[in-house]
């Protein structure tokens, strides 16, 4: 009975095909020929085809983007920041040498350490010129997550960053080299957490978010978050539009000499998110006696962000460095306070170049969230995003495997590090340190101007042969 079952199954299946097969094309070109026909036929109101107009018109993120705002009547969330590119790494180019300076042979170590606050009593020394920037527990990743990250720095002896979220002491516990942010917020600030950072980073402001007031509320946590830090039911965090108590230059010198005192002298540096009023809030932070800048420009990522701060507000990235490196060197400042830059980053040339232009490191923070869903991402795709892996309130972070997440980021560092020390050989330099404009050309008139950089399309001045 069964195997007759079987058979009558099998026989309809394959009927089914073969009908399938023979009807295929007709039905295919019965449905084609009906959509071009209401396509050319149908007037404009009644025409799918007005959606390709619309979408022209408004663009796919704005469309989709209006339908979330009608629906919530709320600030947009988005995470990541802008999708924006204003940054044009591609107007750059190194300067490889064959006799000017001889390339530097495969057997010649490259220097690429890097020293932030040179003159703290506890300067923080990383290997390479990456670091992991600031992303919270909390509203932004998960705890496994973190610890992935600072397991990464580790096994690349760089340096990551708490961000604003809750200070973990399981992530302290995987890294030597941990920056502690000082934020806005009122919580993670005791003496207790404070004496455990290698260095700490007053935060003013987000790239993608600017110094607006940042409002985490109690039912957008996660049951582990709201237990960690012992909230009480409907209670919300506030990140301050300024930071409290600290509203003018003294207050900020006199921060910094008590975070000094506390750290028993580890770095103190200041990250703001760029501004075309730069030079003027650089005058008030540098003195502060500190002993780095952190500046995140306008392609910098966040947790989650509104649309506005994230896609009209900020300098980006490329002339916030650029202004900022002139501003140290034009007050003598370079020796004294390190240059951490942000926001856009993704790929070892563009760093870099950032580097040639005056930074000292780079934080990453996108590309590696990217990096460390790597082929994890399959768990989640195609119906769900990779921050539903990653992120602290994502239902699928149980499936995130710490230490494939870690060991991806290291990959991804170590590539990065591998290339930049070729591109050093290319430059014949053997240490970052002897990095400078003549290394860089410029494509553009005004890419020359901003850097400072030779104008690529004509000898350099003074050279014409």
């Amino acid at each position: 009975m069964i195997v007759h079952f079987f058979l009558a199954l099998l026989g309809s299946l394959l009927a089914f095909s073969l009908l399938a097969l023979l009807l295929w094309r007709p039905l295919l070109n019965f449905f084609i020929d009906r959509l071009i026909r209401t396509l050319i036929k149908d007037p404009y109101p009644e025409n799918i085809f007005e959606m390709y107009n619309v979408i022209s018109k408004v663009g796919v993120r704005n469309l989709i983007e209006g339908d979330l705002r009608g629906s919530s009547g709320g600030i947009l969330r988005r995470p990541f920041g802008a999708g924006k590119r204003l940054s044009d790494w591609d107007q750059l180019t190194l300067n490889t040498v064959y006799f000017v300076r001889k390339p530097v042979v495969e057997s010649v170590d490259i220097d690429t350490k890097v020293t932030i606050g040179p003159r703290a009593k506890r300067p923080l020394v990383i290997d390479l010129p990456l670091m992991i920037a600031g992303m919270s527990y909390g509203w932004g990743l998960s705890l496994p997550a973190k610890v992935a990250l600072a397991k990464a720095a580790d096994l690349m002896k760089t340096a990551t960053n708490t961000g604003s979220g809750a200070f973990l002491p399981e992530e302290r516990k995987h890294t030597k080299r941990l920056v502690i942010q000082y934020h806005r917020g009122n919580w993670g600030k005791e003496e207790a957490v404070l004496r455990q950072a290698d260095a700490v980073e007053i935060q003013l402001g987000y790239g993608a978010y600017g110094s607006a007031p940042v409002l985490h509320k109690y039912e957008e946590f996660s049951p582990e978050f709201r237990d960690y830090m012992k909230l009480q039911p409907g209670q919300n965090l506030l990140e301050e539009a300024g930071l409290p108590g600290v509203d003018d230059g003294e207050k900020l010198r006199d921060l910094v000499a008590y975070l000094r005192r506390v750290t028993n002298g580890a770095p103190i540096g200041v990250k703001i998110a760029a501004t075309n009023l730069l030079e003027e809030e650089l005058g008030v932070i540098t003195e502060a006696n500190i002993d780095f800048l952190s500046i995140a420009g306008a392609e910098a990522g966040i947790a989650y962000g509104p649309g506005i701060t994230a896609d009209d507000y900020g300098l980006p990235t490329l002339p916030a460095l650029c202004r900022t490196a002139k501003f140290l060197q034009a007050r003598g400042l370079t020796e004294y306070i390190s240059l951490i830059v942000s926001g856009g980053f993704y790929n070892p040339g563009q760093v870099l170049k950032a580097l040639v232009l005056g930074a000292d490191a780079v934080a990453l923070g996108t590309i590696l969230l990217l990096v460390m869903a790597h082929t994890q991402s399959a768990k989640v795709l195609p119906w769900e995003p990779p921050t539903e892996l990653l992120y602290d309130t994502g239902k699928l972070q149980k499936k995130f495997s710490v230490d494939q997440g870690a060991q991806s980021v290291a990959n991804f560092l170590k590539s990065c590090h591998a290339e930049i020390k070729l591109g050093l050989r290319n430059l014949g330099l053997t240490s970052l340190q002897e990095l400078s404009l003549v290394d860089i050309a410029a494509l553009t008139p005004e890419m020359a101007q901003l850097s400072g950089a030779e104008l690529a399309f004509f000898p350099p001045q003074g050279k014409v042969v």
